[in-house]
């Protein structure tokens, strides 16, 4: 008996050591699957990484999505109902035959091209006698040319000893350089609306005209030049702060001697264009993206202001009082990456899709009624868009913390949707206002597409003279103007203003006579 109880003993010590090594078992095999299941939701977020990355360097960066993506909601219990708006098949008719005539403003040079003398005598033999001319038009172009202008002037003397007298030298933007307002206008407008670099355009003028200039001759005239304007800049300052809607926005640019030792650190130029009262489009230099260079810029305005999510807006809108709006097209930007991705989930795909339906029926209003004056625009926002906008914060409420278990770039967006909201909403209260901040970006793309091509600056007056072309140009495009015709108009007029101490406000752009100037249709 007593062998028999030992053996049950350690039969149940056996059965309890096998229990507990299957618990520990069990545990480790649940510990692993935790880490498995972690590590594929970190590769999954690492694969949106990349693919985004991708997308970005190689493929459009266009919001426009693939008509053919999976019928919203499908499979979606929980969804909230979106009724989809009706397709309308929209036909064109492509003309055939014909050919726009030329502008009548083009100088016409008549090239006559006749028979002879011989072929004007008919077989009959009288001399024909002409019926009507055959007239067709063709496009020609003459080459640009360089011209030395001499400015000539007479010294009289006379023989008793008095002082010689002559003719007082007449202002120019850049004195004692040989480089008129109409060749300064040329290099800034092929630099900073064309996207042309100087070295560029140096090889240019040798090789083709046989002007030995350099890239180092005509940065300083564009920088030199760009300090000579600095008042002018700054009356543009004064007039976009007196705006009561603003949209701002901000980009990077390379300054090689901005940060000592440091040549790839970002500086930034930071924009701001004024919306409602004087179109002004008002770019600032600064060597950093702090909230201190958001300030700069705007120290002074107290009205709407509009940018993407950047908190760096956020200590100059509390101290200045001002009222603060976030951009529908950055919110609808992360939902799209989503969209357009190859990797993301089905289920991160089906919110993305769901949101951007839902904000699109934003911009069809929007569309709509975009030539409606503002009193209007306010009272179609409180009927149609503010229903809309009711829907998605009861869609973000319904999907936020499941966006948030999967994680990614899904829980990202609703993250900034979620954040934004309060922001998004404001452009309800006043018929002024945009939706989105697309007007800022449409003025700083110009500088990036230059950026491409020449890269950076090297010093930190060579940065402030870019912002300085860009707000000049910008501006008088925002006004109607083409830029080289205005610019060279600006930089022959502002050297008598100044000389004769006249107020520069009649050289803005809104108020400079068409006379002599191109306006943009």
């Amino acid at each position: 008996m007593k062998t028999e109880l030992i053996d049950i003993e350690k039969l149940q010590e056996i059965i309890i050591n096998q229990a507990q090594e299957s618990s520990v078992q069990k545990e480790q095999i649940t510990t692993q699957e935790k880490r498995i299941q972690t590590q594929q939701i970190e590769i999954n977020h690492l694969k949106e990484k990349i693919d985004y990355l991708i997308r970005q360097h190689f493929t459009s960066k266009s919001e426009k999505l693939n008509p053919n993506q999976p019928t919203l909601f499908e499979d979606n219990e929980e969804s909230i109902e979106v009724v989809e708006d009706e397709e309308i098949e929209i036909t064109f008719k492509r003309k055939r035959g014909g050919r726009t005539s030329p502008p009548t403003d083009i100088p016409r040079v008549r090239v006559e091209h006749d028979i002879s003398d011989d072929e004007k005598i008919c077989s009959c033999g009288d001399t024909m006698h002409k019926i009507k001319e055959l007239v067709s038009e063709q496009y020609d172009i003459v080459p640009a040319k360089f011209q030395v202008i001499q400015n000539v002037r007479f010294v009289y003397g006379c023989r008793c000893g008095e002082k010689p007298s002559t003719t007082a030298l007449a202002p120019f933007i850049l004195q004692k350089t040989q480089v008129t307002a109409s060749f300064l206008a040329t290099i800034a407008v092929q630099k900073f609306e064309d996207a042309l670099p100087l070295y560029r355009q140096a090889k240019i003028y040798k090789n083709r005209f046989g002007v030995p200039f350099n890239d180092t001759t005509l940065s300083n005239w564009m920088i030199k030049a760009s300090e000579k304007l600095k008042h002018f800049k700054e009356k543009l300052k004064e007039r976009l702060l007196e705006n009561e809607y603003i949209q701002a926005d901000e980009t990077t640019l390379q300054v090689v001697n901005a940060h000592k030792g440091k040549a790839t650190k970002k500086s930034y130029i930071w924009l701001g264009v004024g919306m409602d009262k004087y179109k002004i489009v008002y770019m600032h230099y600064a060597n950093n993206r702090s909230a201190v260079a958001a300030t700069a810029l705007l120290e002074g305005f107290s009205g709407f202001l509009q940018t993407d999510g950047y908190a760096g807006y956020n200590d100059v809108v509390k101290t200045n009082d001002m009222t603060h709006l976030a951009c529908w097209a950055h919110a609808r930007r992360k939902f799209a990456d989503i969209v357009k991705s190859g990797v993301s989930d089905p289920q991160s795909k089906s919110y993305a899709q769901e949101a951007i339906t839902l904000i699109q029926k934003l911009y069809k209003i929007e569309k709509e009624i975009k030539d409606d004056p503002p009193d209007k625009k306010l009272i179609i926002r409180k009927e149609k868009s503010q229903p809309i906008i009711n829907t998605i914060r009861e869609w973000i409420n319904t999907k936020f913390y499941k966006a948030q278990e999967l994680g990614g770039a899904i829980a990202k967006a609703f993250v900034y949707l979620n954040n934004q909201f309060p922001k998004l909403k404001v452009y309800l209260t006043d018929g002024r206002l945009n939706i989105d901040n697309n007007g800022a970006e449409n003025h700083i793309r110009p500088m990036v597409l230059g950026r491409k091509n020449w890269l950076f600056a090297t010093s930190v007056k060579g940065a402030e003279a870019i912002a300085t072309w860009y707000t000049i140009i910008e501006t008088a495009k925002a006004n109607g103007l083409e830029p080289y015709h205005y610019l060279k108009y600006l930089m022959t007029e502002f050297p008598y203003y100044q000389r004769d101490g006249r107020d520069i406000e009649a050289l803005l752009p809104w108020n400079v006579s068409a006379d002599g100037i191109v306006r943009i249709s």
